[in-house]
């Protein structure tokens, strides 16, 4: 039986796409019991967090992305102007 290991992201972890490159690495996470995908894409003014849903989430969608985004502590990610907080682990 192969054993699941969680855990809490951080954003070192969170691997980065570099502007105009075609290959890069995502790090599969589990935000709210949804499997996902995540990356920052690399831009000029300011990175952005990308994460890309398996199955539609309930409030975000397929997708979900914001340049407004903070890790204060593994696993809670502060985004947004009203400074919400979504709780992601690795997987």
């Amino acid at each position: 039986m192969t054993k699941i290991t969680q855990k809490l992201l951080t954003e070192k972890m969170i691997p980065i796409a570099p502007l105009n490159s075609e290959k890069f690495e995502k790090l599969r996470v589990s935000i709210d019991g949804y499997n996902a995908e995540c990356f920052i894409f690399q831009r000029i003014n300011s990175d952005k967090i990308i994460i890309l849903f398996e199955k539609e989430h309930p409030e975000f969608g397929k997708e979900f992305t914001t340049k407004y985004f903070l890790f204060k502590e593994p696993g809670k990610m502060i985004w947004g102007h009203e400074k919400r907080i979504m709780k992601i682990v690795t997987v």
